[in-house]
């Protein structure tokens, strides 16, 4: 371990010990008591800089918050859309090894996959919720510095969901291969982050990659001004966002051949990540994966 990290986690241990001494722990969304966080199964695995003594968010907001990850669990892999029935096959997995034989009649595609006429240019798609209110609260509340708490442990249990899907453990920054993935965000316009007073996203994929030990870098930038993709429907949001990114001219050269992580926070009919995905691939990117907190359903009651 690098001194300069040994010293950040002594300093973020020590603060861990005292501050409860002269602040009682209070929920990061809705201010209440919280309690003694839950001892985690992979616990020797988890970096020292996300462990901690006190729960973030008291039981009520917490209980709220990961109502849907069970959904979100299974699924569509290549979309993240939670339907149930679908096969979700792993990379190199063979069908009949899946089902146990040729017979795939109970397999049942993802409605919203079927529904699209492209495919989406991001290779996969992972969710940690589905998108409602306070996982609403969770995320507009991450964005700005003021809540850098609530960027801190959304970034861990993205980690956490990306372990799962993947199938690997945390690993160590002296042992990292050099073939690992390379995380990067959705750009924020400049006026946007100068209201806030930060990156938007950018905290939390970086907070992602450091709790995952891989490479971090803002490797795209915009090129015109765009409208609040929230505001428009399916159509006008692929509009929106056409051509609007392009990689910064010092990471060209070094996307070539690699594997990109696309962090963002809310993935709604995902087309900025695909817009985005689509020129990190054109720049030379072998495959993009798309990591978001939560899965917007529009047509879902909220």
């Amino acid at each position: 371990m690098k001194s300069s990290d040994f010293l950040t986690e002594s300093v973020q241990n020590a603060s861990e010990l005292l501050a409860p001494l002269l602040f009682p722990p209070v929920c990061v969304l809705c201010g209440e008591l919280t309690g003694i966080a839950p001892e985690r199964d992979d616990s020797a695995n988890v970096p020292l800089a996300s462990r901690r003594r006190f729960a973030s968010f008291c039981r009520l907001c917490e209980t709220s918050l990961v109502q849907s990850a069970p959904s979100m669990q299974a699924a569509c892999e290549r979309c993240a859309w939670p339907a149930t029935g679908h096969r979700r096959s792993s990379a190199g997995e063979d069908s009949a090894q899946i089902d146990g034989g040729d017979d795939q009649s109970d397999d049942l595609p993802c409605q919203e996959c079927v529904r699209r006429q492209t495919p989406f240019s991001f290779e996969t798609a992972t969710a940690v919720y589905r998108y409602h209110e306070v996982v609403r609260h969770a995320i507009i509340a991450a964005k700005y510095p003021r809540n850098t708490a609530i960027a801190r442990e959304l970034a861990v249990r993205l980690a956490d969901r990306y372990r799962e899907r993947a199938g690997i453990r945390s690993r160590t920054i002296s042992d990292e291969p050099e073939s690992s993935p390379l995380v990067t965000h959705v750009p924020s316009p400049f006026w946007r982050q100068f209201r806030r007073g930060g990156v938007g996203t950018g905290s939390l994929a970086s907070r992602f990659a450091r709790e995952m030990n891989f490479s971090f870098g803002s490797l795209l930038e915009t090129t015109r001004s765009v409208q609040k993709q929230a505001l428009l429907d399916d159509v006008a949001r692929r509009e929106n966002v056409r051509g609007a990114f392009r990689v910064r001219r010092r990471w060209r050269k070094r996307l070539s051949g690699g594997h990109i992580l696309l962090v963002d926070d809310v993935m709604t009919t995902g087309a900025t990540a695909d817009e985005i995905s689509r020129v990190l691939l054109d720049a030379g990117a072998a495959r993009v994966d798309l990591l978001v907190v939560a899965r917007a359903i529009r047509d879902a009651q909220k």
